[in-house]
């Protein structure tokens, strides 16, 4: 009995070890297929093709091959063939990957100083642009590791009030406390305000040339203001193939969720 389920327990194991090797000798070929793409993609490009190498580059994408450096030289492709708001969209996906490429960063701004519209509100210098600068200047990541290791060193301080019966050390981590608990406080605040914004918030780049933006979700509806390609939008709402949409402006209304490109 103990040999049939040994021989038994060897076949499975045999089973298994060739599934992998199939699995993996078919994931080596699919890495093949989107290296000679991406390649392929590249080598239009380079040549001038850019109506080509925007196809490549789609088909590696449609394919499920997805990476900051294929939506960047997307976006390069679409830029050169004369579509700014896919360009910016492309360009935007590539950000989510990379928020500090620098290259990325400056192509982006650059386009988006070749769009029609300009949303910021401008004026004065009020608490809130002050409070947004301040959020722009770590990311998301950055900001967890800086929590994380605030919260760590206080950790340590108050194990050392509790613990230790030196008078120095008790002073010291006293102070060490005080020190480390207003940047803890803010950085925890920014963390949080952040994870906050990337879990509720979306956003989207207007593709079409011109676009109306209605009071409700349907062409019946009333023209508040006209956007136009290459536009960053915020998404608020969604009904009946209509998207909410609000500007940087304060600026919010409808439009047809087939004119813009999601980030």
């Amino acid at each position: 009995m103990r040999r049939v389920i040994l021989l038994a327990m060897l076949a499975m194991l045999t089973m298994a070890l060739y599934c992998a090797a199939g699995m993996g000798a078919r994931a080596w070929a699919a890495e093949g297929d989107a290296a000679h793409l991406f390649s392929e993609g590249n080598d239009h490009y380079a040549a001038g093709r850019f109506e080509d190498a925007v196809r490549v580059y789609r088909q590696l994408l449609a394919q499920g091959y997805t990476s900051e450096a294929v939506h960047y030289n997307l976006g390069n492709a679409l830029f050169k063939s004369g579509q700014l708001g896919p360009a910016i969209l492309e360009y935007e996906k590539a950000a989510v990957m990379a928020p500090d490429d620098d290259d990325l960063r400056a192509n982006l701004e650059f386009l988006r100083t070749l769009t029609a519209d300009k949303t910021s509100a401008g004026g004065a210098q009020t608490t809130t642009f002050f409070v947004e600068r301040l959020l722009a200047l770590t990311s998301l990541d950055e900001d967890a590791m800086v929590v994380l290791a605030l919260f760590c060193i206080m950790g340590v301080l108050v194990a050392i009030r509790i613990v230790s019966t030196r008078p120095v050390l008790l002073r010291l981590a006293l102070w060490g406390m005080a020190v480390v608990a207003l940047p803890l406080v803010v950085m925890s605040a920014a963390f949080s305000v952040k994870l906050s914004r990337d879990i509720s918030s979306s956003y989207a780049i207007v593709l079409s040339e011109r676009l109306d933006v209605r009071s409700g979700p349907g062409d019946d509806n009333t023209t508040l203001f006209t956007v136009h390609e290459g536009l960053k939008v915020r998404l608020r709402g969604e009904q009946g193939g209509w998207l909410q949409v609000s500007l940087e402006n304060g600026l919010n209304g409808w439009v047809p969720a087939s004119s813009l490109g999601v980030i």
